[in-house]
C-alpha cells in the first residue's frame, strides 16, 4: 500500500501563512501606488488646466500695470540741485578759450550736485520736490524722461511741510493729479517713482503700510508709511495710486530699516502749490485756540470728566476758533473728523487744509459733547 501524506506541521502551516500575508501586502501596495500615480498625473493636468484658465486674467493684470507706467513716468522727472562756484565758472571759461575741458567734465573742487526727483503737476511746467533737495543750489537742472535737460526756476516752497514749486518752459508736459490723501487706506497698492541712486525712470510697487507717521524729518505734518522700495534721489518724487493720481510725495528713508519708507500726503503738497502759484504766498491755516494735551491727572484735578482730548488753555480774540464759540476750557476731541490726541495733531490736521476751509471740530464742555464749525484763516503774521 502506498502511505499516505503526512499532514503539515504546525511550523509549516504558520510558514504558509506568513507568505500568504506577504503576498497580499505586496498586491496592496502595488495597487495603491498605481491608484495614486494616475490621480497624480490627472491632478496634475487638472492643474495646468486651471493655471492655463487664470493666465488671461494675470495677463490683463500685467497690462494694466505697464500701461499705468507707461502713462506716469513721462510725468516724472529727475532734478540735479547744485551750489555753482562763480570762480569754477570762470576757470572753466578760461579753460574753454585755452581748449581746455571741452568735454564738459566738472573741475576738481565743483560740489557734487543733490539728486532728487519731481512730478510735473500743471501743463504750464509746475514741478513738486522735496525742499531739501533744492535748499542749498542756486542752479537747478531738470531731466525729462524723452532725454531733454533745462533749468528749471524756483517759484516757493513750504519749508516746515519740504515741499517746493519748480518752473520750466517746456512744450508737450503731461502733469499729475492729485488724489484726496484722505481717503488712503493701509493696505491700498502703490508704486514710487523717481530716479533713485541716479538710476532714471525707476517704478517700485509696495502698499500703504501705515498713516499717521510722525518726527521723520522735522515737518509740521504726519506721513505715510510704505513699502515700496525708497531709496536716495527718490526724494520728491510721486506716489501714485493704481489710478496714477498722486497719493505723496516720496520724502524719507528710516536709516538702518528695510522696507519702511515715507512720504509727504498730497493734499500738504497741493496746498503749498495751491499757495505758490494760485495765491502767490505761503499761507499757513490758522486756528487760533492754544492747547494743552490731556492726562488722567490735569483731569482730575481740572474736574474735567474726559481725559481724552486737549485743553484749551486760551483763545485768540477774533480768531476762527473764537467765532465759532470755542472756549478756554473746551477740551477738543476730534477735528475734522480725526481724534484729537495732543497739539500736534491740530497742527497736523491744519497742514493739510487751505484758507476758507470749513472743519467740523467735536469737543466737550461742561459734561456735554458739543459740535461746532470752523473755517480756518491764514496766519495773521508773517
Amino acid at each position: 500500500m502506498t502511505p499516505e501524506p503526512s499532514a503539515p506541521s504546525a511550523g509549516m502551516r504558520s510558514l504558509l501563512r506568513f507568505l500568504g500575508f506577504v503576498g497580499l501586502a505586496v498586491l496592496a501596495v502595488g495597487i495603491f501606488y498605481f491608484a495614486r500615480r494616475d490621480g497624480a498625473r490627472d491632478a496634475i493636468k487638472q492643474g495646468g488646466a486651471a493655471v492655463a484658465g487664470r493666465l488671461p486674467g494675470l495677463a490683463a493684470l500685467d497690462a494694466e500695470v505697464t500701461a499705468l507706467v507707461d502713462q506716469v513716468v513721462p510725468s516724472v522727472v529727475s532734478i540735479s540741485a547744485r551750489m555753482d562756484n562763480p570762480a569754477m565758472e570762470r576757470m572753466r571759461q578760461i579753460r574753454r578759450l585755452l581748449g581746455l575741458g571741452e568735454n564738459g567734465e566738472p573741475d576738481a573742487g565743483d560740489e557734487k550736485p543733490e539728486l532728487g526727483s519731481g512730478a510735473i503737476v500743471s501743463a504750464e511746467g509746475h514741478i513738486l520736490t522735496n525742499f531739501h533737495v533744492i535748499a542749498r543750489a542756486n542752479r537747478v537742472d531738470v531731466r525729462m524722461s524723452d532725454g531733454r535737460v533745462m533749468p528749471a526756476r524756483f517759484l516757493g516752497a513750504d519749508q516746515q511741510a519740504d515741499i517746493a514749486v519748480l518752473k520750466i518752459e517746456a512744450a508737450g508736459l503731461k502733469p499729475l493729479t492729485f488724489a484726496d490723501s484722505n481717503a488712503v487706506r493701509v493696505g491700498q497698492v502703490v508704486f514710487a517713482v523717481g530716479n533713485p541712486l541716479g538710476l532714471e525712470e525707476t517704478v517700485t510697487q509696495g502698499i500703504i503700510s501705515g498713516k499717521g507717521r510722525r518726527a521723520v524729518s522735522g515737518q509740521a505734518t504726519e506721513f505715510f508709511q510704505t513699502d515700496a522700495a525708497i531709496n536716495p534721489g527718490n526724494s520728491g518724487g510721486p506716489l501714485i495710486n493704481v489710478r496714477g493720481q498722486i497719493v505723496g510725495i516720496n520724502n524719507a528713508v528710516l536709516l538702518g530699516s528695510s522696507g519702511i519708507s515715507f512720504a509727504i500726503p498730497a493734499n500738504v503738497a497741493q496746498r503749498v502749490y495751491d499757495d505758490v502759484v494760485k495765491r502767490g504766498r505761503i499761507s499757513r491755516p490758522w486756528f487760533g485756540a492754544n492747547t494743552w494735551p490731556l492726562n488722567a491727572q490735569i483731569a482730575a484735578e481740572l474736574n474735567l470728566g474726559t481725559d481724552t482730548g486737549n485743553l484749551v488753555v486760551s483763545v485768540v480774540p477774533n480768531s476762527p476758533a473764537a467765532r465759532a464759540g470755542i472756549l478756554a476750557g473746551d477740551v477738543l476731541q476730534e477735528f475734522d473728523g480725526r481724534p484729537v490726541r495732543d497739539s500736534v495733531d491740530i497742527i497736523n490736521r491744519l497742514s493739510e487744509l487751505k484758507e476758507g476751509d470749513r472743519v467740523a471740530v467735536t469737543l466737550w464742555r461742561a459734561g456735554a459733547v458739543r459740535r461746532v464749525n470752523v473755517t480756518v484763516e491764514g496766519q495773521p503774521w508773517r
